[in-house]
């Protein structure tokens, strides 16, 4: 049996660090190098809408420097230790999916956070340009008397399309095995639902034989389509669908996210896949005994905000808490430190930010930061701070508790699973409370101490080994299941 490990999402990671998917991505398959576990990599080309085995070579020079035996193949002048690091088969199949576009929306906006705040608005400009032609054309039709204007919002339904669901995507043509011999073993673990036809494909290996595993972190675009545009939920809620019903195995990431995923099956009479609940590392792979400076290094004491800037993950508390704090003691206020890229609705808090001379000398939001300087910041942050109202996990928090630092962390949907006792909780919409505490964190540098002896002695990091331990196990324990 051969495990093939799906990096299709990796292959077009634009920014040169990793962030949540990606870095569990490239840790689970950094844990089964450690484990000496066979693994060939295979990515979906959605050209030929058929997978094809891939070569560690092809991974993007950004993906490779997070994968230490990869990057002492690509570094070393003697590359025989570095080879012998990589499973066999690793080195087989193709060195590029495809042609490198030369023209791109990194080429054309650039990759500052200006272009990403750019490329949020001109996304959101594509969508509201849909739904006004689509509201148009409906009004024309109405006035012409072509149509009721009691029709319903969208019309005649659609065969198979029920209230509040996408109707379902053309089947996609079966493109054969591929690669893939009966009995192989398909791991996809990424954000794969960028490439509508990926999820046919892999459901179709079943067919052939092939165990299909696949992941799901959270259902944050299909039941909160509040945090996210509209298009996602439309294109992320069909792959949800075929990812629970057309696998063999599914994997998530907490037991919040389980019973997330337990009742969306339930309210929708979807037949679910078995489902393993697998607890991420949460090691960083550069974490250098004496972290260098890093670009930007605060003049004052500084909390520090490891997130995607992201209307879910509520920086507007951070604004809100700083505001009370830089009124009350300008002199006095701590500065905060927000690492991040900036996602979704979040353009009028950051001009907010840059245009408020109460704060904006005080909260520095900073992006493209590598590991390297992340953990100097751990290393030197008073505490650290994450105030996200949902999370299918939340990784910053047991990164922090990692580094022995003290997380003032939202007590919201999983986040206490990763500790129910070392961080510092908080209601995520209560700003005075958070004020409180970054106070006494601040002032109270005892208590600090006292907490992050309690981190030290009590918290072990998970390393990647152990997740892709139990991913395999999981795996190999479903025969046996079944045929009990």
């Amino acid at each position: 049996m051969t495990t093939w490990y799906d990096v299709t999402d990796l292959m077009i990671w634009p920014l040169p660090h990793l962030t949540g998917i990606q870095r569990t991505t490239v840790g689970i398959l950094n844990g089964l190098l450690e484990l000496r576990l066979p693994v060939r990599l295979v990515a979906f080309d959605p050209r030929r809408r058929a997978f094809v085995p891939l070569s560690v070579l092809a991974l993007p020079e950004t993906i490779r420097r997070h994968i230490p035996a990869a990057a002492r193949l690509v570094d070393d002048a003697d590359q025989e230790p570095a080879t012998a690091a990589l499973a066999p088969g690793m080195l087989s199949g193709q060195n590029t999916l495809r042609r490198k576009r030369w023209l791109s929306s990194k080429t054309i906006f650039g990759t500052d956070a200006a272009a990403t705040e750019m490329r949020n608005a001109f996304r959101q400009f594509k969508t509201a340009t849909r739904g006004f032609w689509r509201q148009s054309s409906r009004w024309a039709r109405v006035r012409l008397g072509l149509r009721r204007a009691d029709a319903g919002h969208g019309g005649a339904a659609r065969p198979g399309a029920g209230p509040g669901r996408t109707v379902p995507r053309p089947d996609v043509q079966d493109p054969g095995p591929g690669p893939f011999a009966r009995g192989d073993l398909l791991l996809s673990l990424g954000a794969t639902w960028t490439h509508p036809a990926h999820a046919a494909a892999a459901a179709h290996l079943r067919r052939h034989g092939v165990k299909v595993a696949r992941m799901i972190y959270d259902l944050i675009p299909t039941i909160k389509p509040q945090w996210v545009e509209e298009i996602h939920t439309r294109m992320i809620t069909p792959w949800v669908r075929s990812v629970l019903a057309d696998s063999d195995h599914v994997f998530t990431i907490s037991e919040f996210s389980r019973s997330e995923i337990d009742r969306y099956c339930a309210d929708n009479r979807l037949h679910c896949a078995p489902l393993t609940v697998v607890r991420l590392g949460d090691v960083l792979q550069d974490n250098p005994a004496v972290a260098p400076l890093p670009r930007f290094v605060p003049g004052r004491p500084f909390f520090l905000c490891v997130s995607t800037l992201d209307v879910r993950k509520n920086h507007r508390l951070l604004y809100d808490a700083w505001s009370v704090l830089a009124a009350r003691d300008p002199d006095g206020c701590p500065d905060l430190v927000c690492l991040g890229v900036a996602h979704l609705y979040v353009a009028d808090l950051l001009r907010e930010i840059r245009s408020d001379r109460a704060v904006n000398a005080r909260i520095h939001v900073l992006q493209g930061i590598d590991d390297n300087e992340l953990a100097w910041y751990y290393g030197n942050c008073v505490a650290t701070i994450y105030p996200s109202r949902y999370e299918g996990w939340g990784l910053p928090v047991a990164e922090s508790l990692g580094h022995g630092r003290l997380c003032l962390a939202s007590h919201a949907t999983s986040i206490p699973e990763i500790s129910r006792d070392l961080p510092e909780f908080f209601d995520p919409y209560d700003a005075p409370g958070l004020v409180s505490l970054v106070d006494r964190a601040c002032r109270d540098r005892e208590w600090v101490e006292e907490r992050e002896a309690r981190i030290r002695d009590s918290f072990r990091p998970t390393p990647w080994t152990h997740t892709a331990g139990q991913v395999m196990a999981a795996v190999a324990a479903a025969p046996a299941q079944e045929a009990a």
